[in-house]
């Protein structure tokens, strides 16, 4: 019969197996029924004609099975039976189903999510060619020791030109930029200005149009523009015919040449995070558009430096070769130009800066959630051996009539299985939820994050997992069971003295391991969680609370800026204190100003000196310089601690001012006043009127550096920040914020508009995320870890009762029985917290880049959570241990 034939006999057998049945059913009918006529005619009595027919015919069941085998239709049907056996045994048992599904659903759900999100971030390729011969060339100074500076554009020039293990260096810069498209109202757009080589350096095409070149990079040339495939499909439809097509950029009629593709700005957020200072950036997302820096010494000079700098490797070049070379490049500059002086360069790979920060987080979680899935499939273990122990003469009266172990293993495989199968499922469903969470709520600094979706191979993830948790763990309850002697299993004799060698073992050893596992990720999680606490116990230096910021830029078409005329800008000084005029008198304002960058934006630094002291000057470090307007002390809550704050009288046509912060107090003049004395940079002296407390400009984290507060009405920026603080809600302020700007200028598009509280929260965001990720993973274990301990013990109980029973009988007391049970959990409770810690201690340097004020030794933490989880799993143990002992003896006895 050729495999075609077979086929299509076997599928024609299971599309008629209802007929055919029927059809069997009569034959076998029909020869029994002549097989009994035939021995009735040789004088048998009916009943025994019949009993001898059915003898002889040799068992309808078998002469069945051996057709349906005939037709390729038996194994169907056995699992046909398997599956109603299935359901019979779980509708049986509901809560043992609930139980086992969620605690599998848990574990699959988290393992599923964390997956998805260490894919999605580390393990997807990037849309950059050879990524892995991308660097960042950081500008250093040997006086402040940062090594993570953006670099000057003469810097990045004589780069280009010196370098041999660098085959390309490019340079950006970013911005924030009011877009208008025709018939449509601003918005503010987040932009790059890019030296024209930036695309060709990553390896990156256009997907319409094409990218930024060489050519677009030449000082006086036409406006052009690259938008992201983002702000294409989001502003414009995704119109084919967008390319061409004009917009304006601050002002601007610009032209757009081409769409990037998504991912293109992969990156960009993280350069400028870990940057030491930066030009002002606020990602909400992706950068909008791209456009040709244009550079030249003299916008740009060697002085200042706003560029950050992505390079390619030359062929067969190393980030260490580049290191070594850029570094005598460095020391050559230094000796050239005295702008350059204690000024040098670090390379980088551009993996580590984007992923660095991200992979000891990302790790951690990775750890949390395999200790969690362990945790999990030891907890299913222990439900499903108890359950085979209890089913062992079940096995065995099945056994004693015919079964075969193939088929009982099959069922109890199928049983498993549909156990996984509910327990995926719902851990798909999780999974789904805890990402969309994880998308809005988690930490902006981890790259890719935003775009993290349960896809295919999350999906295979979860399936492996649950195919693994079935195999290994659902053979477990049946091999106990197979070993079992079968005559002993039918009388009842498979007591707990009949098997402490096997499943008790078993059993004790995965309740250490579920509580050691537990012990090892709450330590994890009580560091973390401490950690957190300590970083919120900082005082930033400001407060706040009831304060709304809101930021905006003003574009050079209406408010001109020409370098010669500088700080003599009247229509930026203007609209300042036109826009501090109106948001004072609206209600429920009690002080508001603005400034160049909010407290928790770094800025910019520069050279500077004390007047009389410039020698001294060339061992210091650059000084942040603070641009604020009159109030902002008081909106801010930052206390003047010596000398006056700003006055309205700081303008242009008075004398400049300016206040100092402590550090710069103590370190700078140490042992004299600074009040009256006179600081200078930009080449102009400034006497110092006050000195206030420091603000934490650099994150919570990072000590307060030298910083200097000049008048806005003497330094009027382009780029500004709204400062409001409100009797009540802040945000209920923010309308009549948007309409004062408005009013002002329609034209101005407004972003950032929040309380500051969030923005401070926002610096905090990846530790909250590792605290809340972790507590719930550590709760989630606790509570299976608990569930595991109890479910065991009442098991042990159980069996024990009858020995509990004779013991009380003999004269043992209550109390003394239930000791005995607990003796046994506290040994176990103990093993377990001590292979925890251990198990924790030897953990916890993947933990080191999130601690902060906390030892990764802290005794607290080390002893607090054991306690804890020591005290949960006892009590958990008292409740069976009670129960068990206090049956009366005599029905305890016949128990067993």
């Amino acid at each position: 019969m050729t495999l075609r034939s077979d086929l299509s006999r076997r599928l024609s057998a299971l599309l008629h197996r209802a007929r055919e049945d029927r059809e069997l059913t009569d034959e076998m009918q029909f020869h029994l029924d002549m097989l009994a006529q035939r021995l009735e005619r040789a004088g048998a009595a009916p009943d025994e004609a019949r009993r001898r027919a059915l003898a002889g015919f040799g068992g309808v069941a078998r002469a069945r099975e051996e057709s349906q085998e005939a037709r390729g239709t038996l194994m169907l049907d056995d699992l046909v039976r398997d599956a109603r056996y299935v359901l019979r045994q779980l509708r049986a048992h509901p809560a043992f189903l609930i139980v086992v599904a969620t605690t599998l659903a848990l574990g699959i759900g988290a393992t599923t999510t964390i997956f998805s999100v260490v894919d999605q971030v580390l393990l997807q390729p990037t849309p950059f060619a050879q990524p892995q011969q991308l660097v960042v060339a950081w500008g250093t100074d040997s006086v402040s020791g940062t090594t993570r500076e953006p670099i000057s554009w003469p810097d990045l020039v004589d780069l280009r030109q010196r370098s041999r293990t660098l085959s390309a260096v490019s340079g950006i810069a970013s911005a924030q930029i009011n877009l208008a498209a025709p018939g449509a109202d601003p918005v503010r757009a987040t932009a790059l200005a890019a030296t024209g080589n930036i695309f060709a350096t990553l390896g990156i095409e256009a997907i319409a149009g094409r990218t930024l070149s060489t050519a677009d990079d030449v000082p006086g040339g036409p406006a052009i523009a690259v938008i992201s495939a983002g702000l294409w499909r989001g502003r414009f439809g995704a119109d084919p015919r967008i390319v061409g097509r004009s917009i304006r950029l601050d002002d601007v009629p610009t032209v757009i040449v081409g769409v990037l593709p998504d991912g293109a700005d992969l990156g960009i957020d993280q350069l400028h995070a870990r940057a030491a200072y930066h030009a002002p950036y606020s990602p909400e997302g992706s950068v909008d558009v791209w456009v040709p820096l244009r550079a030249t010494e003299q916008v740009l000079p060697r002085t200042t430096h706003p560029l950050l700098t992505i390079a390619r490797l030359a062929p067969s070049a190393t980030a260490a070769a580049a290191q070594r070379e850029l570094r005598n490049i460095g020391a050559d500059l230094e000796r050239v130009y005295r702008e350059n002086a204690a000024r040098g360069f670090h390379v980088e790979t551009l993996d580590e800066v984007v992923f660095g920060e991200s992979r000891p987080l990302l790790r951690l979680l990775l750890a949390a959630v395999v200790l969690l899935l362990t945790v999990t499939t030891v907890n299913v273990a222990n439900l499903l051996l108890a359950r085979g122990t209890t089913r062992v003469r079940e096995v065995a009266l099945r056994g004693a009539l015919g079964a075969s172990r193939g088929r009982l293993l099959r069922q109890f495989m199928a049983e498993s299985a549909a156990l996984l199968l509910v327990g995926t499922m719902g851990g798909l469903a999780l999974a789904l939820g805890a990402l969309r969470l994880l998308r809005h709520y988690g930490p902006a600094d981890v790259p890719r994050l935003t775009e993290t979706t349960l896809d295919a191979r999350s999906v295979v993830v979860a399936c492996a997992v649950a195919a693994v948790v079935g195999l290994v763990f659902g053979l477990v309850p049946v091999v106990t069971a197979f070993r079992d002697d079968t005559m002993a299993a039918l009388k009842g004799e498979h007591t707990h003295a009949g098997m402490a060698a096997r499943g008790v073992r078993l059993r004790d050893g995965l309740v250490v391991a579920q509580l050691a596992l537990c012990v090892a990720l709450g330590v994890s999680a009580g560091l973390v969680a401490r950690s957190y606490s300590a970083v919120l116990q900082v005082d930033p230096g400001f407060s706040a609370a009831g304060v709304l910021k809101a930021q905006y830029q003003l574009p050079e078409t209406r408010y001109p800026r020409p370098f010669a005329r500088f700080p003599n800008w009247p229509e930026i000084a203007q609209f300042h204190d036109r826009l501090l005029t109106r948001v004072r008198s609206l209600p429920g304002v009690s002080a508001a100003a603005t400034a160049a960058a909010h407290p928790m934006d770094a800025g910019f630094t520069n050279s500077w000196t004390v007047v009389g002291r410039e020698a001294e000057a060339k061992s210091w470090p650059e000084i942040s310089v603070r641009v604020v307007s009159a109030g902002y002390m008081a909106t801010m809550g930052l206390v003047q601690t010596a000398g006056r704050d700003f006055v309205p009288g700081d303008d242009g046509a008075a004398a400049a001012v300016a206040l100092i912060n402590e550090t710069a107090a103590k370190r700078f003049f140490a042992g004299t006043d600074p009040l009256g004395q006179q600081i200078a940079f930009w080449g102009v002296p400034r006497r110092v009127v006050g000195v206030v407390r420091d603000e934490r400009i650099h994150g919570l984290m990072t000590v307060a550096p030298p910083a200097t507060y000049v008048p806005m009405q003497q330094v009027p920026p382009s780029t500004g920040v709204l400062l409001v603080r409100v009797d009540g809600s802040p945000m209920s302020l923010a309308p009549a914020v948007h309409r004062a700007i408005a009013e002002l200028d329609p034209q101005l598009a407004v972003y950032g508009v929040e309380p500051f509280a969030t923005t401070l929260a926002a610096s905090l965001a990846q530790r909250r995320f590792a605290v809340l990720v972790l507590a719930a993973f550590a709760a989630l274990t606790i509570v299976l870890a608990v569930i595991g301990v109890h479910g065991v013990v009442s098991y042990a109980a159980a069996q024990r009762t009858r020995e509990l029973g004779i013991r009380q009988a003999l004269g043992a007391t209550r109390r003394s029985a239930i000791g005995l049970v607990l003796r046994g959990a506290a040994v176990q409770t103990l093993a377990g917290v001590g292979a925890g810690l251990a198990a924790a201690a030897a953990g916890s340097g993947l933990l080191a880049s999130l601690l902060f004020g906390v030892s990764r030794f802290d005794a607290v933490t080390f002893f607090a959570v054991p306690i804890v989880i020591a005290a949960a799993a006892l009590l958990s143990s008292y409740v069976p241990a009670r129960r068990a002992a206090t049956a009366a003896p005599l029905v305890a006895i016949r128990s067993g």
